[in-house]
């Protein structure tokens, strides 16, 4: 090698000088901030079943993945089939994700290349939905599914240009910003419709009446009391009165589901960190704090385009497009409120904003009743008043908890899980329609006497629901582990995982012809992808996973390879979060390998928006054969990162001080 100036030749040699207990030296070595504190892992064992389990199931899917998108898209990433836009991107939604867990390289490229070939092949294709790389005429519950993908790659790599671009782009489609998207009302802080994109609001809408009223998504009442007759789409006088009417009442104003749109402007606001995007987020969901104080503590689902409560039902504040009355309205509504919840609570620090959330959470406990000893939940609200009652899953409430570590929220979990005895599960054991829109809300969630065990952990394969990956299955017993009453999650959870992953890879190997299959859609095919995050991300983050439609990832720790400067964990690691409060962070990192070192750099929360104080460890001696006579060592760190060198065959565990939502959040890297 040849150095062209004496000082070069200086720098190399310093930094190859550099004593190991150095942390400035060795963070030169890293390219780290001289200033990051290091410490060095000292206990050497056999490594744990968990972390043989985590690093297998990450390894087999690094391998895994390329089979399956080489099997159904083409050399230019275009799939044979197409669905609906969210069904599309969700095929590989959760790939950059997977990334940053300890996915290989390769699988970021090729999850940024889907994107891409998906987004021209909605733009082009046969069904037009895309329109200058953004969806058109699409409600937000749908598009959070969508764009969850592309908010990941901030946290996979922040300085690619044309998603620096793009997030820019599509938050001023609803700030007001973009004069071919007026989708937002600064003035009454509303979204213009349920259906916005880059083509503004979509209020005079075709057939969409159709769909929402036959599937009980929507109502018409109080405008139209009684149920429309089936068939009515079929007679075209009918279906044209019908459609008017529809956007009239449903169509105009704004929806609570709207509040998914948070996390589009928050992305933005992680890019480039700029106030504007901060105060639009707080004025949103300041303006529906207010809309629920003015309707005496509940929700109103319909907000007319001057900003009133049930503008266009004579003021009912029910009723509306995905609203309280609408089939799935508790699961979709709750969705947009955690996801808005954590979002300004994230870029705010501000806990007041949890209220968003935890106030609707209230209303359902004040509604709850016992039957045959179970507490059960409203799921609904129509003209007789609450209805559709059924046990609750904890995925809210462990949302809530997870951002407040709140002894009060802790308590709404135990009361919830205390008082669910007897399954099935919300969304089982009860009838679907048999005719659109006659006699549906008749049909009531109904126990099977099996009582719920919720240290259980199960997988897709195990409950017959095999489209996606369930974020609300196993939320209880990841709770009970962290609360020290589950302790063989670690290794309950991977399994799981491993079985489901093994189900998706047996399921398409076994379609011969992609092109003939039956079925074979866009839908279909996100319950064939391998990739499986969610252990992953409860195990190694310390949090849940993302509130499917829309939310952004809330974890307690991120990690980062220091030596190949790529986010993730090292090749060969494996991390354990084990217990959190709220202000300690107790996390296990175990080096699979005999024979390579391994650098980690922790980081504080996803974003960096929490600060470590300091670290508690054990300090082996050479002499101490890994298990005995440890020195505990107490370090400052006072940073919102360190490093972690793990030499062969070593492990460690980290108690960890920890001040939380006190940092600016970021998509920034350490380097």
């Amino acid at each position: 090698m040849r150095y062209k100036s004496a000082g070069l030749l200086l720098s190399v040699i310093l930094v190859r000088a550099c004593i190991p207990v150095n942390p400035g030296c060795f963070a030169v070595e890293h390219g780290m901030p001289s200033d990051i504190i290091k410490i060095t892992a000292t206990q050497k064992s056999a490594p744990p079943g968990w972390a043989i389990m985590e690093r297998h199931l990450i390894d087999t899917m690094n391998e895994a993945a390329p089979e399956f998108l080489n099997k159904y898209a083409d050399r230019g990433g275009r799939m044979p089939t197409i669905g609906k836009p969210d069904d599309m991107y969700e095929v590989f939604g959760n790939w950059p994700l997977f990334y940053i867990i300890g996915g290989n390289e390769e699988l970021f490229e090729l999850s940024f290349q889907q994107w891409n070939a998906i987004t021209r092949q909605l733009t082009y294709g046969k069904s037009k939905r895309v329109d200058r790389e953004f969806v058109m005429n699409y409600d937000w519950f749908h598009n959070s599914e969508s764009y969850k993908y592309f908010y990941y790659f901030g946290l996979a790599d922040p300085q690619i240009p044309e998603n620096i671009d793009r997030a820019k782009r599509f938050a001023a489609m609803y700030m007001g910003d973009d004069p071919l998207a007026q989708n937002y009302d600064p003035e009454f802080k509303i979204m213009k419709s349920p259906l916005t994109g880059s083509t503004g609001p979509w209020i005079e809408t075709k057939r969409h009446a159709e769909y929402m009223l036959n599937y009980g998504h929507a109502s018409l009442y109080p405008i139209i009391k009684e149920y429309l007759e089936p068939g009515w789409e079929k007679d075209p006088e009918k279906a044209e009165e019908i459609n008017k009417l529809y956007n009239e009442v449903v169509t105009r104003g704004d929806t609570p589901i709207s509040l998914n749109a948070c996390a589009l402007i928050a992305n933005a606001y992680l890019y480039t960190g700029e106030e504007k995007y901060k105060d639009w987020i707080i004025g949103y969901v300041d303006a529906w704090l207010q809309r629920i104080e003015d309707n005496n503590g509940i929700l109103p689902d319909n907000i007319g385009l001057t900003g009133k409560i049930g503008e266009y039902r004579d003021g009912q504040w029910w009723g509306g497009h995905f609203g309280w009355s609408a089939r799935y309205s508790q699961h979709m509504i709750f969705g947009a409120l955690t996801s808005a919840a954590e979002t300004a609570y994230l870029v705010t620090g501000d806990s007041k904003y949890l209220s968003l959330l935890r106030s609707q959470i209230d209303v359902l406990f004040d509604n709850s009743k016992r039957v045959d000893k179970q507490l059960v939940f409203p799921y609904r609200y129509g003209s007789d008043g609450w209805y559709d009652y059924r046990p609750l899953e904890i995925r809210e409430l462990s949302h809530l908890y997870n951002m407040s570590i709140a002894p009060d929220d802790w308590k709404r979990i135990e009361t919830v899980l205390g008082g669910f005895k007897y399954g099935p599960r919300p969304y089982k054991g009860y009838n679907d329609f048999e005719l659109p829109m006659t006699g549906w809300r008749t049909f009531r969630w109904e126990s099977n006497g099996e009582p719920m065990d919720f240290t259980q952990v199960v997988s897709n394969g195990d409950i017959g629901d095999e489209h996606m990956e369930q974020e609300e299955l196993n939320e209880a017993p990841r709770q009970l582990f962290l609360a020290g009453r589950n302790p063989d999650f670690p290794e309950k959870i991977l399994e799981a995982n491993y079985r489901e992953m093994l189900r998706r890879i047996t399921v398409s190997r076994s379609i011969e012809d992609i092109y003939s299959y039956p079925g074979l859609i866009s839908e279909e095919l996100a319950g064939l992808n391998p990739v499986v995050t969610k252990g992953l991300v409860f195990l190694t983050m310390g949090g849940p996973q993302a509130i499917y439609n829309g939310g952004l990832l809330q974890v307690r720790v991120r990690y980062y390879d220091a030596d190949k400067k790529h986010p993730g964990l090292p090749e060969g690691v494996a991390a354990l979060v084990e217990k959190l409060t709220a202000d300690r962070t107790v996390l296990q990192l175990v080096n699979t390998s005999a024979l390579e070192s391994h650098a980690v750099i922790i980081q504080a929360g996803a974003y960096g928006e929490h600060e470590f104080t300091e670290a508690i460890y054990a300090e082996y001696s050479a002499e101490s054969n890994g298990d005995k006579n440890p020195e505990y060592k107490s370090l400052r760190i006072d940073n919102k990162y360190f490093l972690v060198e793990l030499p062969p065959a070593t492990s460690i565990s980290l108690d960890i001080g920890t001040r939380r939502y006190v940092n600016t959040p970021s998509y920034k890297q350490p380097w």
